[in-house]
């Protein structure tokens, strides 16, 4: 996977690190050293830390990082006796001075199909939202409902300028969608870039958020119209122009956290 890295050290600066001690899965300890996030790592909410999902393009991957390993310590701190709550705020604090990177994912060939690429897609429950969007730095009371007294982080959704035609095995356009998720009032920013078919957005995205703001679906995209079947000319502009409002809609919490 690709990588596009966001800002420059100056020169001669040591590039800070965060030490990640780890458990095998045949009990070796394996020492990891990052340089950049995010780390690309994924476990459930307790204890201990058991890397489930490791991300495509991260830095976990590259420094082969394996599913099933215990994470032990974080930057010399032992997880030893803290709480879920208190190894994930280590985690955070200690990966602050990282450099922020931008993941780039290669296009899923092996899931063409809406069909397979939903399935490959991990899902989550509508109790495990709320928790989710708290490591984005999103607050939300429930599945259904936002904080209302705290702001949102700001969520930008566009279009890479250009498209990947892919015949494997059969001919498909790609679109590279890019998403941005700025906290704090421009303090810390995460980026990310997917590659997807037309089909991919329409039924993955557009239907449900369509189905989910019903009669005011039309207020919030009258002058974003999804793009037509068949990808004709104009495509790349309509989706760009339905993300950009799907973003506002989001940012102004006409959705639902979940």
């Amino acid at each position: 996977a690709q990588r596009a890295v966001l800002g420059d050290l100056h020169c001669g600066e040591m590039e800070p690190q965060l030490k990640l001690v780890f458990y095998t899965n045949t009990g070796k300890e394996e020492t990891k050293f990052f340089t950049e996030q995010p780390l690309g790592l994924q476990f459930p909410d307790k204890m201990p830390i058991v890397i489930r999902r490791i991300r495509q393009g991260s830095q976990a991957e590259q420094l082969g990082v394996e599913l099933g390993w215990t994470m032990q310590s974080i930057g010399g701190r032992q997880l030893d006796g803290m709480t879920i709550a208190q190894a994930c705020a280590t985690l955070h604090e200690a990966s602050g001075p990282l450099r922020r990177c931008m993941l780039v994912r290669k296009p899923p060939l092996d899931a063409q199909s809406v069909t397979k690429l939903s399935a490959k897609l991990h899902s989550f429950e509508e109790a495990e939202s709320v928790p989710l969007l708290k490591r984005f730095g999103y607050a939300a009371l429930s599945a259904k409902s936002w904080e209302t007294t705290v702001e949102l982080p700001e969520l930008h959704l566009g279009m890479i300028d250009g498209c990947r035609e892919i015949s494997n095995p059969r001919h498909h356009t790609w679109y590279a969608i890019n998403g941005k998720i700025i906290t704090g009032k421009g303090a810390t920013t995460r980026q990310w870039l997917v590659e997807r078919r037309l089909a991919h957005i329409r039924t993955l995205l557009h239907h449900p958020v369509k189905q989910e703001l019903g009669k005011a679906y039309s207020h919030h995209f009258e002058k974003a119209r999804f793009a037509c079947h068949g990808a004709p000319p104009g495509t790349f502009t309509r989706i760009a122009s339905w993300l950009a409002a799907l973003s506002k809609a989001i940012n102004s919490k006409a959705l639902p956290p979940a």
